[in-house]
């Protein structure tokens, strides 16, 4: 298994986030520093960042949160705002959030310490989609909806041409699916049209959905949930687990449960 792959796999970042740890002479395998990418670990190997050793556990862990609006998707915040962990449990202080909701936004966000599952949500080759429901200020325009559907067309400041947006609603009411992320990019779009974004909730993450979890709690995936999460992504078992593999996931959502946080705000 390469460097970046096995890091990932100890929940330390996605492969590329990894890759940089290697870069930066921060990773050991038996107390030598690793200086390429193209490194290979043996499976009984010892390894270790910044002189901790490191080691994929046999399960890991995905962890869907309705987040609130009114905090960030950070663990510390520069200007002293609450943030998604101040509302989880301590030990899911070390999960890593799939991309990102702003701090006015709300819906699902789905946590993992599987830096192979990150990778593959956020990495936009893999066009993972995304859906919003987004409630304006006022109505958009039908050639506006038409510029949304078609894509094709640039940001202020990017320069990289839009992908085509799944639109449905009203112009005021839309539903819009999303195959890439880029940084406040719902609101972005809504304001070259000449509009306020009133209220952004993320309904949807690939298969997973937001219904049955209510603002503020979230819900551990159980075990064959996650294997399963990681079979359709195309991502192999973790080294050490040797359980039955779940046979594919069908293409009916899941039903989803609420757990309620157990730590009072």
């Amino acid at each position: 298994m390469r460097i970046n792959r096995y890091l990932a796999a100890c929940g330390l970042g996605s492969r590329r986030s990894c890759e940089e740890l290697v870069l930066a002479g921060r990773v050991e395998i038996a107390g030598k520093v690793v200086h390429e990418l193209s490194t290979e670990v043996a499976e009984n190997a010892h390894v270790s960042c910044d002189g901790i050793p490191v080691r994929p556990p046999e399960i890991r862990h995905v962890v869907l949160f309705h987040k609130p609006k009114g905090c960030v998707c950070a663990r510390h915040d520069p200007q002293g705002r609450q943030t998604i962990y101040d509302l989880l449990p301590p030990h899911f202080l070390r999960l890593v959030h799939v991309g990102r909701l702003d701090f006015a936004s709300r819906g699902l966000l789905l946590l993992s310490d599987d830096g192979e599952v990150v990778d593959r949500l956020t990495h936009p080759r893999y066009e993972h989609r995304k859906v919003y429901r987004v409630l304006l200020d006022g109505p958009l325009e039908p050639e506006d909806l038409r510029k949304l559907s078609k894509g094709g067309w640039l940001l202020e400041d990017d320069r990289r041409p839009l992908e085509p947006v799944g639109v449905k609603g009203d112009g005021v009411s839309l539903e819009l699916t999303l195959k890439e992320g880029r940084n406040r990019q719902i609101r972005r779009m809504m304001a070259a049209f000449g509009r306020e974004v009133i209220d952004l909730q993320r309904t949807a993450v690939g298969e997973w959905r937001l219904s049955g979890l209510e603002e503020g709690t979230w819900k551990l995936l159980p075990d064959d949930e996650w294997r399963s999460l990681r079979q359709s992504l195309g991502l192999p078992p973790l080294p050490g687990d040797r359980s039955p593999q779940p046979p594919a996931r069908s293409s009916s959502p899941p039903t989803t449960r609420s757990s309620r946080n157990t730590r009072s705000r």
